[in-house]
């Protein structure tokens, strides 16, 4: 059965260089480079299983390399909103789970050495309105009650330590975290022990009994099983995928390096629009994908002019000495939005040996690695992830 579901593939006839005698074998072979796959080998690797990740470009050459490197609990949503459409017991489960996340981070990867600049100083989420006000106020009063450690900052508290104009109040959720994102996912593919692969890119998978073949332009790998950790170009792979995780773009810009002043990462606008300062002191703004929603999906990664602007505008309003401040970098990077704004991991129907994981929605550094250890129970002890589990879109 061919995996690729006739999809688009984008390596020439005349580009394949493969010979017939050009074939690796492992046990698993991964597709894709970034948090997914690395965390999804570092997981597998007391298996006793020789796995290989193949991926198109180098380590984090998609969303793991161009996000702003937040390690943050919850979802998407508000914890409120996410509770109204759930229930407060899935809701609660959701959020410890990715608390689990990050605390497995700090203990097994940082603990064990891993030099990945992580700092958990807890991030803010930061109203620009009294609607949004009052529904940080009602969220973090409901986690409090439920023993989550969240602690409210008023209009005062925010211009004090923020040095930030025109915010409302807003909520500091103490867990939370930051990383250098690629020096992240770097670590933890080398301590997996996996095969590496770059600039293999994937034209090709056939799934046969008990066999799962890939094929790139430059080698054919043979295996038992097959993980896509391809997230917001997963569509490119399957066609399952193209009603259920939808590739978006996000916008980053970042200044020149200005002295100290945010102590941790911050939320505003609904948690659409992001920012934090960098341990070198340069400022990092991402977000507004808002103002042009019918453009910003696809997997196009050209920057948008409009959203720069507004980027910019943003620093300019609310830290009035940023004004002037030289931007030194500018990008865009693919996510993989899910259908239901929740991670999904699983096999896909009819394949029990081609595996998933992805759809964070904009959360990927705070559910991925947490997402590899519930994958690998999944293949090496048939345990489905509570919530999160595929069979839900079945």
């Amino acid at each position: 059965m061919d995996a690729t579901g006739g999809d688009v593939m984008s390596i020439s006839f005349w580009q394949d260089d493969t010979q017939p005698g050009d074939v690796v074998t492992a046990d698993v072979i991964i597709v894709g480079a970034g948090i997914s796959g690395a965390s999804a080998a570092w997981w597998l690797k007391d298996a006793g299983l020789k796995v290989v990740v193949l991926d198109k470009g180098d380590i984090c050459a998609g969303a793991s390399g161009k996000n702003a490197g937040f390690i943050t609990c919850g979802s998407v949503e508000h914890f409120n909103r996410q509770m109204e459409r759930m229930g407060v017991e899935d809701a609660l489960t959701l959020w410890k789970m990715s608390q689990d996340n990050i605390d497995l981070i700090e203990e097994l990867l940082v603990g064990d050495g891993l030099e990945c600049d992580f700092a958990r100083k807890g991030t803010y989420s930061l109203a620009g309105t009294e609607r949004e006000l009052v529904e940080l106020k009602e969220t973090c009063d409901t986690l409090v009650g439920l023993g989550v450690n969240v602690e409210w900052v008023d209009r005062e508290q925010v211009a004090r330590d923020l040095r930030a104009e025109h915010f409302t109040g807003g909520v500091l959720y103490q867990d939370d975290g930051e990383v250098h994102p690629v020096k992240l996912v770097r670590g933890i593919l080398e301590r997996s022990g996996a095969g590496f692969y770059p600039n293999h890119e994937v034209h090709d998978i056939t799934s046969t009994g008990d066999t799962v073949t890939v094929k790139t332009q430059r080698a054919t790998f043979e295996g038992t099983l097959c993980v896509l950790a391809t997230n917001g170009y997963s569509h490119h792979v399957h066609s399952w995928f193209r009603d259920k995780i939808y590739p978006t773009r996000g916008q980053i810009i970042v200044t020149e390096p200005v002295a100290p002043f945010l102590p941790a990462p911050c939320y505003a606008n609904f948690v659409l629009d992001y920012f934090r300062q960098l341990p070198d002191g340069r400022v990092l703004i991402g977000g507004f994908r808002q103002l042009e929603k019918e453009t910003e999906v696809g997997t196009a990664d050209e920057p948008s002019l409009v959203i720069h602007e507004a980027l910019e505008a943003f620093l300019h309003k609310h830290f009035a000495h940023l004004r002037g401040v030289k931007i030194d970098y500018r990008w865009a990077g693919i996510m993989g939005f899910s259908v239901d704004g929740l991670p999904m991991i699983g096999a896909l129907p009819g394949q029990q040996n081609v595996f998933f994981l992805g759809g964070y929605t904009a959360h990927g550094i705070g559910w991925g690695f947490k997402a590899g250890q519930l994958l690998s129970k999944a293949i090496l002890e048939g345990e489905q992830p509570p919530l999160i589990s595929a069979r839900r879109l079945h």
